[in-house]
């Protein structure tokens, strides 16, 4: 089984932090956002594919051609400004039909058991009940978890659970068009739109409050 790890973007918020190293590589509780991620794997998933863009080259640097055992290939993104559905288009080559696999942001931080629970189910999305969901993709649940609804960055939220950055999807996901974001971006959460109305999506909960979009997130996580 594969894992696509997106992690093309700067991570402009970070401020002087990402100045001489990409997001993916910065030290949280220690390890890098990457370690931490491939470490929690199950044992299924034999190859990740990692798509960089911005200081790819000391991604590739960090984890080579192995890591922690798994086989590591690269896609390069050299549009990262048109947003993260872009970087996952440009894995579409790499699966056949109806194979499944997994979708990771590199700043999410998933523990063993979030992991574990998300590869139980046939497809699966990772949620963080959240303060201030208007910066996020916020999703809506039936009463058995699955998921029913989801909008990115909504001005006024229908619920303060977020969508995280751990997907079990298949390569149905490919069939879906991202659609452009009101800010100019084409996110993700716009191709899982339709994917959600299509198939069984179940909801796994993860730590509240668990985001890293500024320096002060991390800085807060390593205070811990």
């Amino acid at each position: 089984m594969k894992a696509v790890i997106l992690a093309a973007g700067k991570g402009k918020r970070m401020g002087t932090l990402t100045e001489e190293k990409p997001k993916p590589l910065l030290l949280v509780g220690g390890k890098t956002f990457l370690e931490r991620i491939i470490s929690t794997l199950p044992p299924e998933v034999n190859e990740v594919i990692v798509v960089i863009g911005y200081m790819g080259e000391k991604i590739q640097a960090f984890l080579g051609e192995k890591f922690l055992g798994r086989k590591i290939s690269y896609v390069v993104n050299d549009n990262v400004e048109k947003g993260n559905a872009h970087s996952l288009l440009l894995t579409r080559g790499h699966f056949k039909s109806k194979e499944r696999f997994a979708l990771i942001y590199s700043d999410e931080l998933p523990s063993n058991k979030e992991m574990e629970e998300c590869f139980s189910h046939e497809c699966s999305w990772l949620t963080h009940v959240v303060d201030d969901p208007t910066h996020s993709g916020v999703v809506t649940l039936s009463p058995d978890g699955r998921i029913l609804e989801l909008e990115e960055k909504p001005l006024h939220p229908k619920s303060n659970i977020a969508a995280g950055g751990v997907i079990v999807v298949n390569a149905d996901i490919f069939s879906y068009s991202p659609k452009q974001h009101r800010n100019g971006e084409y996110y993700l959460t716009s191709m899982m739109e339709g994917f959600i109305r299509h198939h069984d999506v179940r909801a796994v909960t993860g730590a509240k409050n668990l985001y890293f979009t500024t320096r002060e997130d991390i800085d807060r996580f390593n205070k811990k």
